[in-house]
């Protein structure tokens, strides 16, 4: 059922998320050519015109990014909501599934969505390069060459586990957050947004200690000898705490859902 629940939730998204990838392949073919446009006459420029482009290309990509992930955010948010505690909860409590795969099926489903669209970022910013590079008309490879230097280094890799740990957790205290605010009778929104905000001080104090970025000097070693390789080991300790807080959040949604559920 976990598999039939999955794919019903794809299909729910798939036009908001092909919408989303329209707009932003649109902004970065846009953001493009007029970087590339402004980058061949920046020369005979005055100074409120080229800041004034800047400005309009730091407004796109600024925009492009915030847009993106408070789409994606909303989307998530807006679906785990309406299909467990609003209205469409009571037809999907009924269902042939335990409480398990429900949330699994959401869970999973808005992990993969944050991965799509942090793929998404990247693959709009190498769509940006391409087109600057057709509009200057010259070759900006070499950028290209940077980024796969970058990957060649253990610490990428790293980040990048560090961001599907930290997505993850993050959509469970959404999750977590809308589940205890419907414990109340009354204005359960408001009351969910309050234990978001109350989770997010106090999770992000203890998280403080775990931050693999804390330790400055080693920051800092690592950029300014290249010791990037031997910087991977401090983020194990908050993978752990990562892995702690989203198996907590994860029963506690499960819990509430299965022995707490009120819905109106």
């Amino acid at each position: 059922m976990f598999g039939k629940l999955l794919k019903y939730e794809f299909k729910s998204t798939a036009k908001w998320y092909l919408l989303i990838t329209l707009i932003a392949l649109g902004l970065s073919v846009i953001t493009g050519v007029i970087g590339g446009s402004a980058t061949n006459g920046f020369v005979d420029m005055e100074t409120n015109s080229m800041q004034i482009i800047t400005g309009t290309l730091g407004i796109l990509i600024f925009g492009g990014v915030i847009g993106l992930y408070l789409s994606n955010y909303y989307i998530i948010i807006r679906r785990f909501y309406s299909n467990l505690y609003g209205r469409e909860g009571y037809l999907t409590w009924t269902l042939p599934a335990s409480p398990h795969a429900i949330i699994l099926s959401k869970f999973v489903g808005a992990l993969v969505a944050s991965l799509y669209c942090l793929f998404l970022l990247f693959f709009s910013g190498f769509i940006t390069i391409i087109v600057m590079g057709a509009v200057i008309g010259q070759d900006l490879s070499p950028v290209f060459s940077i980024i796969a230097e970058a990957f060649s280094h253990s610490i990428a890799y790293w980040i990048i586990i560090w961001w599907i740990f930290t997505t993850a957790s993050g959509i469970l205290l959404f999750y977590v957050s809308i589940a205890l605010g419907q414990l109340f009778q009354n204005r359960r929104g408001l009351k969910a947004i309050l234990f978001f905000f109350l989770l997010c001080l106090v999770l992000s104090i203890i998280g403080t200690a775990v931050n693999p970025f804390k330790d400055s000097y080693a920051v800092g070693y690592a950029l300014v000898y290249g010791k990037f390789d031997e910087f991977g080991a401090n983020f194990i300790p908050g993978l752990i705490y990562e892995v702690i807080k989203i198996v907590s959040m994860y029963f506690t949604i499960h819990y509430i859902s299965k022995y707490k559920l009120n819905l109106q």
